[in-house]
């Protein structure tokens, strides 16, 4: 069996990768290891595994590409949202034509996903992303038709997510996840234009939501967290959406439904090293080294 191993330069652990170890343990043997940035594209045809090392949107671009392909997941990224979820993977979510292992979401906060830089982020690990809260606080107004399993919820939104795990961006509130494994709509409603007054009201509903959490679907005044087989949400205006870590522009009409894999994607314990590989020095100097 041919695998092929992808491991990302810019996640948050990658010094502590010990790659040697984890291929001992995977038992693999005619295999070729390639070292990635974040910008770098990459292949793995011709390969029957791919065995992925990074974060969140690494698995993402992973199950984007490979879909067809068996493959295994080493988190190594800063906060590994998707990790902390299932294991084994046996579904994700699909948006139109694209997959996303455990959320998609646009509005306030949102950015902090895929604006804390690399550097950053390797050195501070999750307190990187403390600075990235206060400069998006902001109260947004995203105009969109919702309509969940036939229940129509439009209107201006200053959150919209839909999430397929019980927890994000380090906080695990949907305790309904466990109940369910399912996809969940998660909106809040906008409180206008962003001003001081409508910053302060906006407080209370992403406190009760993120912090206080939400122990079963609930459809409130200024909030909702609902579970969903399909979701149709028809944007007024293109919108910057983070997708699983990863910024993308989307527009239109989008149509979210569960997706079950045909092959599950299961989620290896990462072997770490106290001091930096040498090996994954050498990976990081030359970008391959076929095994």
């Amino acid at each position: 069996m041919a695998c092929k191993v992808i491991v990302n330069a810019d996640s948050g652990n990658y010094a502590r990768l010990d790659v040697d170890k984890l291929l001992q343990k995977l038992g693999c043997v005619d295999t070729e290891v390639e070292t990635i940035d974040s910008g770098k594209d990459w292949s793995a045809d011709g390969y029957d595994t791919l065995i992925v090392c990074g974060g969140d949107g690494t698995l993402h671009n992973a199950i984007d590409k490979c879909s067809d392909k068996k493959i295994v997941y080493v988190p190594c990224g800063t906060l590994n949202e998707t990790a902390h979820t299932d294991n084994p993977i046996t579904s994700v979510g699909k948006i139109n034509d694209r997959y996303f292992s455990y959320v998609t979401a646009a509005g306030s906060f949102t950015e902090i996903g895929y604006s804390a830089k690399n550097d950053r982020k390797k050195k501070w690990k999750a307190l990187a992303y403390l600075p990235q809260i206060i400069r998006s606080y902001h109260s947004r107004q995203i105009k969109a038709k919702l309509n969940a399993d036939g229940k129509n919820f439009d209107g201006e939104f200053t959150l919209i997510m839909v999430l397929k795990s019980h927890r994000c961006f380090g906080f695990s509130f949907n305790k309904n996840y466990k109940k369910h494994k399912g996809l969940y709509l998660v909106a809040i409603r906008s409180y206008g234009c962003d001003c001081l007054k409508n910053r302060i009201k906006m407080f209370a509903p992403f406190f009760r939501v993120f912090f206080v959490g939400v122990n079963k679907p609930q459809i409130k005044r200024n909030w909702m967290l609902i579970p969903f087989d399909t979701l149709s949400v028809k944007l007024e205006e293109p919108q910057d959406f983070c997708l699983d870590g990863e910024k993308r522009r989307l527009a239109g009409e989008l149509r979210f439904s569960a997706q079950t894999l045909n092959q599950e994607i299961d989620v290896v314990k990462t072997p770490f090293t106290r001091r930096k590989n040498s090996r994954v020095r050498r990976l990081a100097a030359t970008g391959t080294i076929d095994r």
